[in-house]
């Protein structure tokens, strides 16, 4: 299997689009997607539109109007006998720090002691604040009828325990039902101290860096609850829904996931950058996996995946936070540049170190007579264990004339 590139899969689901009413017409069909055709159980180089059945039909059972096409305007049509089951099962230990991978629940799901845990896909940010969150599946983390504010525990235990951990992580704040995702938050619960955080990913040897869009082909990990470290290709996708199955990255258990996996970021198996977030997957009649569009949820909850560095909305008259990853206990320094070309001088400014986990904040306020300049922005000069880097950033909100 090759990587396709972004204009031909854009090309593709267009044309899938305008078949798409008619194909989900047919008898069994779950879902509708682009990707990969399969040969002998196998994904071939061949692109096609996939139709993804709850259970194949022989044709002799089938009247000529329910037997799905062989191919639409010279595009294959291939038929996918598929049924994903989510993935939520097992518990780990409580963490301090918190991290990606690990266990997290919602006791509401699934009833007292026996929730439906699933993972916490990694510790991500909220655009603007920059205030950590935690990230996971609309299935793992809101129960029936959803509620606000919900608490989140990380681990979620086996069983009721008559003297349970402290394993409050925080509140449920947002989610997509459609996306199959939701985030909380890391705070307190009576008055107790709330928990470091980390960008690491148990099992990886490198944290999320960045997110991007999926594409046809592209080679991917996760790191689940239950199988740990598992790979595949991406075989299809329908925009915001895609599917991996295995090549040649090496699966101890014979499995892409299993129950608890759910939560789980997808990763390039080159760059770390996050693509998707794991729901689902089945190992019959075949072995795959599914993901939703990482790029589609941090747009719906207002959130994002950290790289190296990232600036908040800075306001005049208010507030602005910087944040960055480097290394463990590095020497750092953040300068800030206004539109007019003065340097400031605000307190919480300069240098700084970097935490245990890598992670450095700089918070300052913006005096209310800074002024804005047309076209000029706001800049963040930093340096990070040595390393030069520059944010840039838009002032918000109006300038006191006041005085």
């Amino acid at each position: 299997m090759h990587e396709i590139t972004s204009r031909e899969q854009d090309q593709l689901l267009r044309f899938m689009r305008r078949h798409r009413k008619q194909l989900m017409s047919f008898p069994n069909v779950r879902s509708v997607d682009i990707g990969f055709e399969f040969k002998r159980k196998r994904p071939s180089d061949r692109l096609a539109i996939r139709v993804h059945v709850t259970r194949k039909m022989p044709d002799s059972s089938l009247t000529p109007s329910e037997q799905l096409p062989d191919e639409i305007e010279g595009v294959p049509v291939d038929v996918i006998e598929s049924n994903p089951v989510p993935n939520v099962d097992v518990r780990h230990s409580r963490h301090d720090p918190v991290l990606g991978g690990i266990n997290v629940g919602n006791l509401k799901v699934g009833g007292p002691g026996t929730g439906d845990p699933g993972t916490l896909g990694a510790i991500v940010f909220e655009r603007g604040t920059l205030r950590p969150l935690a990230l996971t599946n609309w299935h793992v983390a809101v129960a029936d009828p959803p509620v606000a504010m919900d608490p989140i525990i990380q681990p979620d235990p086996v069983a009721p325990d008559p003297e349970p951990p402290n394993n409050f992580l925080g509140r449920l704040l947002r989610w997509d039902q459609g996306l199959d995702a939701a985030v909380s938050s890391i705070g307190e619960q009576d008055g107790s101290r709330s928990r470091n955080v980390s960008t690491d990913i148990e099992g990886l040897p490198l944290p999320a860096s960045g997110s991007k869009p999926h594409v046809v082909g592209l080679k991917v990990l996760k790191s689940g609850l239950r199988t740990g470290v598992t790979g595949g290709t991406i075989d299809g996708t329908d925009g915001i829904e895609f599917s991996v199955v295995p090549d040649d990255f090496a699966l101890p258990q014979g499995v892409l996931s299993d129950h608890g996996d759910s939560g789980a970021l997808w990763l390039d198996r080159n760059t770390f950058t996050a693509v998707g977030l794991h729901f689902a997957g089945i190992s019959s009649p075949e072995v795959r996996a599914w993901g939703k569009s990482l790029s589609r949820i941090c747009d719906t909850l207002n959130i994002f995946v950290l790289d190296v560095a990232a600036i908040g909305t800075p306001w005049i008259g208010g507030h602005c936070r910087v944040l960055a990853s480097t290394r463990a206990h590095a020497p750092c320094n953040l300068r800030i540049v206004y539109p007019s070309g003065r340097t400031s001088h605000a307190r919480g400014l300069g240098a700084a170190t970097a935490d245990a986990q890598g992670l450095v904040r700089w918070q300052w306020r913006i005096g209310s007579s800074t002024r804005r300049m047309p076209g000029v922005k706001m800049s963040a000069h930093l340096t990070l264990d040595g390393a030069e880097h520059l944010l840039l950033a838009e002032l918000e909100g109006a300038t006191d004339l006041s005085g």
